[in-house]
């Protein structure tokens, strides 16, 4: 096993793309899951299934622990703009 960062974050659908844009230029992979629901400093939100436009959808990616700072540094301007959330936390990723 070895040492990484799992990072979480929670962004609404719309900023969905520009994200993964910002993840694909720091060569990070990363798994998606739609319709998230919670509450946060913005209200509560609830996904809209007929257009999406109001779901949140939450980004894991496994990041070796020297790209944290880059990721955290690209992330900060649109969750500033749009709001969300980012975790960092430490994981033990398993070699394969």
């Amino acid at each position: 096993m070895e040492a990484i960062k799992r990072v979480e974050i929670i962004v609404a659908r719309p900023d969905l793309p520009g994200l993964k844009r910002r993840l694909n230029q720091l060569g990070l992979g990363y798994s998606v899951f739609h319709h998230v629901t919670g509450k946060g400093d913005r209200g509560e939100r609830d996904d809209d299934e007929v257009t999406g436009v109001f779901g949140n959808v939450c980004v894991l990616c496994a990041c070796p622990p020297a790209q944290v700072a880059a990721l955290i540094e690209t992330v900060r301007p649109l969750l500033k703009q749009t709001g969300g959330i980012c975790l960092v936390s430490d994981a033990q990723g398993v070699i394969h």
